[in-house]
C-alpha cells in the first residue's frame, strides 16, 4: 500500500462515488478503479461494494478509512513541523546578553521577534561580555550582543545599533547643571567603573580616559553596568556608561553627554561564522532589518 492508493481510496470513500472522487482528485475515473482494484488485491480483501448508483464500504473499507485519515494527517503534520523547522518557525534561540543591552534596544527587538516566530523557544541569557563569547564558541548559546567586535576566530558580527558613552553622576554634583562635559574634566573624581577583565568595552573605556590624560581614581568595581546607578545614589562616585542605562533609571542620577569626542558604546549582533540555524538566520536578518528603521539612542538625543 502506498500513500497515493490511500489518498484514492479516501476520495471514493468519502465521495461515495468514484466519478466525484475522480473529479476531486482531478484524473480520469479508469485509473482510480484500477488503484483501487490493485489497492484491494495487495490487501487481499474487498474495501468497496460498487454498484450502479452509489460505492459502499465494506468493514475492512470503514477500518482503512478511519486508519487512513489518521496516517495522512500525521504525514500533514510531518510536512508542517519539517517546513517550520526548515524555515526557522520552530526551534530554539539562546541569546546573550548584558543587562544594559537588555535595557536598551533588545527588550523591543525580542518583542518584535517573538511577533513573527512565537513557537521559537526563546532564552535569555544574562552574562558578562567574556561569559558570552566562551558560551558561543562552546556552541551553549547560539548569538550574543556585546560592545565590541569579536577578535576570536570562527566568530563574526553585525552593527546592532549605535549608542555612546555618557557621564552618570548625583544630581547634586557640581557638573550636573552642565549641559555637556569633557573627558578630561573627569581626573580629579571617583569613578565607579566595569571590570576590565570582565570585556573589551571596558578596557576600552579605560583607555579613552587614559588618552584624554588621567587613569581612573576607581572608588567602585562592577561586572554589569546596570549596577551603577545604585551606587552612585550611594555616593561612591561618578561613572561612564552606555546611553541605554538612562533608561528606567532614578531622578537621584543624572546623564551628560561627552564633548567632544564621546566614546562609543555600539552594541553588535555577535554569532558562529559556521551557524546553519535558520533560526539563528532568521534573528539576524530580522535584527538588522528591524533595528536600521529604528532611530538609534544616538540619533534621537
Amino acid at each position: 500500500m502506498d500513500l497515493r492508493q490511500l489518498r484514492y481510496f479516501i476520495a471514493a470513500a468519502e465521495e461515495r462515488s468514484f466519478t466525484l472522487a475522480a473529479r476531486r482528485l482531478n484524473l480520469s475515473q479508469p485509473p482510480l478503479s484500477q488503484h483501487i482494484q490493485t489497492l484491494e488485491a495487495e490487501l487481499k480483501t474487498q474495501l468497496l461494494h460498487r454498484t450502479s448508483r452509489r460505492v459502499e464500504l465494506t468493514k475492512a473499507g470503514e477500518a482503512l478509512l478511519g486508519r487512513g485519515r489518521a496516517i495522512l494527517q500525521q504525514i500533514k503534520l510531518a510536512e508542517d513541523e519539517v517546513q517550520s523547522i526548515g524555515a526557522g518557525l520552530i526551534g530554539t534561540l539562546d541569546v546573550g546578553a548584558t543587562g544594559s543591552i537588555l535595557r536598551g534596544r533588545l527588550a523591543e527587538l525580542l518583542a518584535a521577534y517573538r511577533k513573527v516566530a512565537p513557537s521559537v523557544k526563546t532564552t535569555v541569557h544574562e552574562q558578562a561580555p567574556a561569559l558570552q563569547i566562551a558560551a558561543l564558541l562552546n556552541r551553549t548559546t547560539n548569538i550574543c550582543l556585546i560592545r565590541s567586535v569579536p577578535t576570536e576566530h570562527g566568530l563574526t558580527s553585525k552593527l546592532a545599533w549605535r549608542e555612546e558613552v555618557v557621564l552618570a553622576l548625583p544630581h547634586a554634583h557640581p557638573l550636573a547643571g552642565r549641559k555637556r562635559v569633557a573627558l578630561s574634566e573627569l581626573a580629579s573624581e571617583d569613578h565607579i567603573v566595569l571590570d576590565p577583565n570582565s570585556s573589551e568595552f571596558a578596557r576600552y573605556i579605560q583607555k579613552c580616559c587614559v588618552d584624554a590624560g588621567f587613569l581612573p581614581r576607581v572608588s567602585q568595581q562592577v561586572v554589569d553596568a546596570q549596577s551603577i546607578p545604585s551606587l552612585i545614589v550611594a555616593g561612591f562616585g561618578v561613572a561612564l556608561v552606555p546611553q541605554s542605562i538612562a533608561r528606567f533609571t532614578t531622578a537621584d542620577i543624572v546623564f551628560r553627554p561627552i564633548r567632544p569626542s564621546p566614546p562609543s558604546a555600539d552594541v553588535f549582533l555577535v554569532f558562529r561564522e559556521d551557524e546553519t540555524s535558520m533560526v539563528v538566520r532568521n534573528f539576524i536578518k530580522l535584527a538588522v532589518r528591524y533595528l536600521s528603521h529604528r532611530k538609534s539612542p544616538r540619533q534621537a538625543s
